[in-house]
């Protein structure tokens, strides 16, 4: 478990060394270097001399533990202050165990899950000697400079799983499980291709993401910048209030390259850069940067270490031993598989042809992705389970074809080639002899069907309605055959080491459709379009009596949800709200919140959201967190689209009283009421 600050006996541990360390140490804290080719002498001894003269504060590209360890041994033993080493690493994905991409455990809404994977994912890394992740990277969703895109109604959902992701690598607040150190990376938010306005708002996209991480637990550190040198010099002032006393005590990386830059006379760079320790101490000695800015930066790295539990590090054979036992790899694959198949979001079933069963008859699969063991891992080395590889696994009855030619020539992927046609008709073939026929496409960038995709959908029409597609890649399709949507679309994303068996278990109903899209599905490019936070369910939700009430500090929502199918399942909740610019209310309601439901069939239950000062406030361009009063529109429902909700008026006090950081902590006093 990571220890949170602020820490009394860490504090004093922080404020001696501080008051030890020489100016040179000081600037070793903040560089960063590579591991050494073991067979350049030269080099190694350049390195081991830099490590017992305290110029180093982490090592990047290390091999294995056994080399960390060593490197480690070296740092704390034989430099003068004995201060450890933070090994860093990009996890990604995952190490050994390949979880879904970030997109598509969006998709999931389920932090309990995304946090389990990244558990796994800092064991992993804790294995090959890494005690620092380079993640989790906020930026993966669509660009709110996009003309066709926004952000808005997405930015909550991102908040949330990056909270989730670092609380899963942290180990924060759990007992008996060591964590690795998280950097949450907003520097691809912040360094998006805009200018104005849109520039701004992914400023204040960014500074919504970290605060809500902030308020949620410890946080090891963060990267800000991004972009040019202007976007970088607004991201340094809008995340100045990061540096203020008792707002974060992580490690602000952006802060390391801006006294880089300082020590070199130069704005900083955003990759290669290290830190010059000669020039910062000379810049420090100079009074060319205050000694007090440095001393800051340092001490957020001596907290990092303090939390992570380095001072008190064993070594040697002795630290094997404390280590205690990893899991095993078939309990990290049950760690993927539950967040794989929570992942998947069954876009349309009308009429009903999932999940599979006795009345499915004859079961066809057409497609090579569905034979692909590589597509699933969106470009990670490895192999996943494949859907054919998952419904064998189940023992389901199938036949095959490829539905298209074999491709070549990289060139025509995704064109109508001669062989085509031939392949075409012998799936048409097969599927008149088929009762149901599931198609499966992916592995392609892009949010369209391609040209041979689109044929193949349309032959197979010709011959049978009774056509489940599953898509394997990064962007969800609802497309438009015929003049009008399939009538089953399953969206399986790339889902990672075990993939098909996730996707086998949905289909037939071994498990429940839970995913939601965490992105809109624009209408228009051959799709018919479909709302964020759709997704359909095998069980059968339905919500009613909203209300919405005004309390002293706070608004609060409720709504009754409940399972109408004779079969349980999860749905998610969701929270929207909007505020009126004056006699103006915007088209696009914001994600506020939101509660995933666990219903037996039947079953009934009232769903309550506390709305305060984190749903409705909004940062100023100084970083702070600011609430106005005024007509607000707030609605519950199962999406964006499908909601229920009304409009209350926020009197500027209770605005006010919600400026407050600890407003919202006890249910206050009802002092008005409207019901919708």
């Amino acid at each position: 478990m990571i220890h949170a600050f602020p820490d009394p006996d860490g504090e004093r541990v922080v404020a001696d060394l501080l008051a030890y360390m020489t100016i040179e140490e000081k600037a070793g804290q903040l560089a960063v270097v590579s591991a050494p080719d073991p067979q350049d002498r030269a080099e190694v001894e350049r390195f081991t001399q830099a490590l017992r003269s305290g110029r180093v504060t982490a090592v990047e590209g290390i091999s294995s533990k056994i080399q960390a360890e060593a490197f480690q041994q070296i740092a704390i033993e034989e430099s003068r202050l004995g201060i450890p080493l933070l090994f860093p690493m990009e996890t990604g994905t995952g190490i050994e165990t390949i979880f879904p991409t970030p997109l598509t455990a969006a998709a999931s809404w389920d932090m309990e899950a995304i946090a389990a994977a990244e558990a796994v994912i800092a064991e992993e890394a804790q294995a090959l000697g890494c005690n620092w992740a380079l993640s989790p990277d906020a930026g993966y969703l669509p660009l709110s400079s996009q003309p066709d895109t926004s952000r808005d109604d997405q930015v909550d959902l991102v908040a949330a799983i990056a909270a989730a992701r670092v609380r899963g690598l942290q180990a924060n607040g759990e007992a008996g499980r060591e964590g690795v150190l998280a950097c949450l990376d907003l520097a691809s938010i912040v360094g998006r291709a805009a200018s104005g306005v849109a520039e701004e708002k992914n400023i204040a996209e960014a500074m919504r993401v970290a605060a809500s991480v902030v308020r949620q637990g410890y946080l090891g550190s963060i990267s800000v910048g991004g972009g040019n040198v202007q976007r970088r010099r607004a991201a340094r002032k809008a995340f100045s209030f990061l540096q203020e006393a008792g707002a974060f005590d992580g490690i602000i990386l952006s802060e390391w390259k801006s006294l880089a830059a300082a020590a070199r006379d130069s704005e900083p760079i955003e990759s290669g850069d290290s830190m010059p320790v000669d020039a910062l101490v000379a810049a420090i000695e100079k009074g060319k940067l205050p000694l007090a800015r440095l001393d800051d930066a340092v001490s957020r790295v001596l907290r990092a270490k303090y939390a992570l539990g380095l001072f008190t590090l064993p070594l040697g054979k002795e630290a094997i031993r404390s280590r205690g036992s990893l899991p095993t790899p078939i309990q990290n694959r049950e760690t993927a598989l539950n967040l794989a198949t929570r992942s998947i979001v069954l876009l349309r079933n009308e009429p009903a042809l999932l999940p599979l069963g006795f009345d499915s008859g004859d079961l066809l699969v057409i497609g090579a992705a569905a034979t692909d063991r590589s597509a699933p891992l969106a470009g990670r080395k490895g192999l996943a389970a494949s859907l054919i590889d998952g419904l064998e696994q189940l023992g389901i009855p199938h036949k095959f074809a490829p539905g298209l030619a074999l491709r070549h020539d990289a060139g025509n992927i995704g064109r109508m080639i001669e062989a085509d046609s031939m392949a075409i008709g012998m799936a048409c073939e097969a599927a008149k002899r088929a009762r149901t026929v599931i198609v499966v496409l992916g592995g392609r960038e892009g949010n369209a069907l391609a040209e041979a995709e689109r044929q193949l959908l349309s032959s197979l029409r010709t011959v049978t309605d009774r056509i489940v597609l599953v898509t394997l890649g990064a962007a969800a399709l609802d497309p438009i055959i015929g003049n009008e949507p399939l009538a089953c679309v399953l969206h399986a994303g790339q889902l990672g080491t075990m993939s098909g068996h996730a996707i086998a278990e949905v289909l037939t109903g071994e498990a429940s459709p839970s995913g939601k899209l965490p992105v809109a599905i624009k209408e228009g490019n051959g799709n018919r379009g479909l709302p964020f936070g759709h997704g359909l369910h095998y069980a059968d939700f339905a919500l009613t009596d909203f209300t919405l009430d005004l309390a002293a500090d706070r608004l609060v929502a409720s709504v009754q949800v409940r399972n109408l199918a004779d079969v349980g399942g999860i749905e998610t909740v969701q929270l929207y709200l909007r505020r009126y610019r004056g006699n103006h209310l915007p088209s696009r309601l914001n994600l506020r919140g939101f509660e995933r439901v666990k219903l037996a069939p039947g079953e009934r239950r009232t769903v309550t959201f506390e709305i305060g000062r984190d749903q409705i406030g909004q940062h100023r361009e100084d970083g702070r967190y600011s609430t106005e009063g005024g007509r607000y529109d707030v609605r519950i429902g199962l999406s964006s689209k499908r909601v229920l909700g009304g409009e209350i008026e926020l009197p500027d006090a209770i605005a006010k009283a919600m400026n407050n950081p600890f407003a919202g902590s006890g249910y206050a006093p009802q002092i008005g009421q409207r019901r919708a």
